[in-house]
């Protein structure tokens, strides 16, 4: 077996494809640009560094079951009561090590689903494991997982991700069991791990949801202990401001 047949079942062992793929055509510009072992190890392995960076990227992205993807360079600050440059701050996911929550509270079209999908999708770039739920939907697992005597399982697995977004709590009220559940998922991850929840009601609206005035309370209670609350005050929704300046857009372009 020849050399560079050798040093092709070396970089197929050591599971190297990108290194493997552009070894020779790196040689080559190596010698045409008279670049010495160092560069072209340096352009070569750079290479591969990205392309597992890419990767990694994609299964994160992909494993946070985002229904949407949306930055934060698409977020018109504009009509929100947030700065770009809080939110830029919270992009760098500084609140996870201290497993703080993040709360966003304001009236439905304000962006609060916008901002919390552009945060999660920067985490994700930041190699974090984030997970979305609406709440309706966290609460449907939570039911099922009881009922297959696996909710301990559950518990174990969401553990795992760095960030758990819950969506849209406060929309549609809970029974006592499944308001119950919720609470143990908030408890379990209390001081552990951190959430992002957005909610149209406020903390004194809360017995809405949960109707036990005792489990709202306690829930309450465990989300803000150790939590940034950022109220969305804008009356005007976001989707609407938003679908205004479209059509403003196209006017503009049909009267050129």
């Amino acid at each position: 077996m020849n050399h560079q047949a050798n040093l092709e079942c070396n970089l197929k062992e050591l599971r190297l494809p990108v290194v493997l793929k552009n070894y020779v055509s790196e040689a080559s510009m190596a010698l045409e640009e008279k670049l010495s072992y160092e560069q072209y190890l340096y352009s070569l392995t750079k290479k591969e560094v990205e392309q597992r960076y890419n990767n990694r990227v994609k299964y994160l992205l992909t494993g946070a079951r985002f229904p949407k993807i949306k930055t934060l360079d698409e977020f018109d600050f504009t009509t929100s009561d947030i700065s770009k440059e809080a939110a830029i701050e919270l992009s760098y996911g500084h609140f996870l090590n201290n497993h703080e929550n993040l709360i966003f509270f304001g009236s439905p079209g304000a962006g609060k689903t916008h901002l919390a999908l552009a945060i999660g999708r920067e985490l994700c770039l930041k190699d974090k494991k984030i997970f979305f739920y609406t709440g309706c939907t966290l609460v449907q697992e939570l039911v099922k997982a009881k009922n297959n005597l696996t909710l301990t399982n559950f518990f174990q697995k969401m553990s795992r991700y760095d960030l758990v977004i819950i969506d849209e709590l406060g929309y549609i009220p809970f029974e006592k069991c499944e308001a119950d559940l919720l609470f143990q998922f908030i408890s379990d991850r209390y001081e552990k791990k951190s959430i992002l929840l957005t909610t149209n009601l406020a903390f004194s609206e809360w017995e809405k949801i949960f109707k036990d005035p005792m489990v709202a309370s306690a829930t309450i209670d465990r989300l803000i202990h150790h939590s940034k609350v950022i109220h969305f005050k804008k009356e005007t929704s976001y989707r609407t401001e938003q679908a205004k300046k479209n059509l403003a857009a196209q006017k503009k372009n049909s009267n050129k």
